[in-house]
């Protein structure tokens, strides 16, 4: 699926900074089928079915991406509190953690995938899922705002 081979591509490095956008073309691929679909037969859906598929879609999508997200979150809780027991956690020179970044990153990576949810006329706040998404990434949103003033 994109989410494991997302959260399988996450590159987590010592000497990488921390990213400042999202992982654009992982994100992109998420809707992207369901995006192509609704250009080429929105003209042929009937009125009265509407845009309840979408968000049928978008919150079957959502939840699984906000499943793999929370595991992916709690991985790296585990793994900060391995590291710090044993007194060896690193910081980086911009003094964000490894574990921070891939919380920035996932953060950026909800951003773009909200922005991917409204260009197909969802509301994301509508979407269980992406509510979830939304909370579990709400904790960067600090790492995010630091980095841009840097």
């Amino acid at each position: 699926s994109a989410f494991g081979r997302q959260r399988s591509r996450r590159d987590i490095s010592y000497d990488k900074p921390s990213s400042s956008h999202s992982s654009l073309s992982i994100v992109a691929t998420i809707l992207r089928p369901l995006k192509d679909f609704d250009s080429s037969y929105s003209s042929r859906t009937p009125p009265q079915i509407g845009d309840d598929w979408k968000y049928q879609i978008i919150g079957t999508v959502s939840t699984k991406y906000s499943v793999a997200v929370e595991e992916l979150i709690a991985t790296v809780k585990r793994t900060e509190e391995a590291l710090k027991s044993r007194k060896t956690r690193r910081m980086m020179a911009g003094g964000m953690s490894d574990g921070e970044k891939v919380k920035l990153q996932l953060y950026l990576d909800h951003r773009e995938f909200r922005s991917q949810v409204e260009e197909l006329g969802v509301d994301a706040e509508s979407v269980e899922g992406f509510v979830k998404l939304g909370q579990l990434t709400q904790e960067a949103e600090c790492l995010f705002l630091q980095s841009q003033s840097k």
